[in-house]
């Protein structure tokens, strides 16, 4: 054993400054010890020999530049550096520890939340099931479902929002990732009183001089020339100077008579609007439902929503027959 006549530390030393080059293990180790003052009772604590103990001290007390501990054949006891270190080292395991207590909780979904947005409804065969099941497997998620307008197509992901949303292809963004899920026909929307009203399916040709009411300048362009049938007309239709910011607002636009639009079935089926007429659109292409998060999100739960939300809409895919989950 060492005298009580050991060399002191510098008066200078700063326990906080060295702790970032020092093992946790060998922190909690020393923690352990000097709470009991006691090798023996310390390495038993630990589940350690005293020996592995003994040397995981003295390389901390290397790695420090200085003795922690004054051993004699009576007692130890802590050198003033020792009882600094004390101090600072139970706060940083303390704080170690909870921030792992909370990492792992998020990790096994419990006490977290998850928004989910929605712009315009989501097929019932996919979202029940599938809250229901991520339900089963995280019962301690609370999940909020958030209903985004056409400004939010993208900005509802960027500014945080939501964690996740599901929204319609195409979306060239680079922040946002997506993951396709389901693709539906696309249907025409008309005023009751239109010319085509009574058609039984329309052809973009048969749309082509018409006047489109599309959506705000904040969703992207290639998203609203999409439903305007840019690519199918060769050319950007004239658009009505009225613009829909919310789903109902598009609507209640097109049923006073200010222009038409294209958007998916499932439109049809969810509002059940008396001022226009939804007629099924061929020869263009089908819209495609996704799943999308912004690229920098750490959020743990993203990864299991969007795999079992694949899951559940290859399901819905088959049992609705649907055309399939790739774009």
């Amino acid at each position: 054993m060492a005298s009580d006549l050991q060399p002191q530390p510098p008066h200078d030393y700063a326990p906080g400054a060295i702790i970032a080059e020092v093992d946790l293990r060998q922190l909690r180790y020393f923690v352990t010890v000097a709470e009991e003052l006691h090798f023996s009772r310390a390495a038993a604590r630990l589940h350690l020999a005293q020996s592995a103990l003994s040397a995981q001290i003295r390389a901390l007390e290397a790695e420090i530049g200085g003795p922690l501990f004054i051993r004699s054949t009576r007692r130890v006891t802590l050198t003033p550096a020792g009882e600094a270190l004390l101090a600072d080292g139970r706060a940083i395991l303390v704080s170690v520890d909870a921030c792992l207590d909370r990492v792992r909780a998020l990790a096994r979904g419990e006490g977290s939340t998850l928004a989910i947005g929605c712009l315009g409804p989501v097929p019932g065969e996919i979202l029940a099931p599938l809250l229901a099941r991520f339900g089963a497997r995280y019962p301690d998620v609370r999940v909020s479902i958030r209903s985004f307008d056409f400004s939010d197509t993208v900005e509802g992901l960027r500014q945080r929002r939501a964690d996740l949303a599901f929204l319609y292809a195409p979306l060239h963004e680079p922040d946002l990732v997506l993951t396709p899920l389901l693709r539906e026909q696309r249907v025409v929307v008309v005023p009751r009183t239109h010319r085509l009203a009574e058609r039984s399916v329309l052809y973009p040709a048969d749309l082509d001089g018409e006047v489109f009411v599309t959506q705000p300048s904040s969703a992207p362009q290639e998203w609203r020339d999409f439903w305007m049938l840019v690519d199918e007309l060769g050319h950007r239709p004239p658009v009505s100077p009225y613009i829909g910011e919310k789903l109902e607002e598009w609507l209640h636009l097109i049923g006073r008579g200010e222009g038409i639009d294209t958007c998916p079935a499932i439109i049809s089926r969810y509002y059940a609007w008396p001022e226009v007429r939804f007629i099924p659109l061929a020869g263009a292409a089908p819209s495609t439902l996704v799943l999308a998060h912004h690229r920098e999100s750490r959020e743990p739960l993203i990864e299991p929503f969007t795999a079992l939300a694949v899951e559940v809409a290859q399901t819905a895919g088959r049992s609705a027959a649907y055309a399939g989950a790739g774009v």
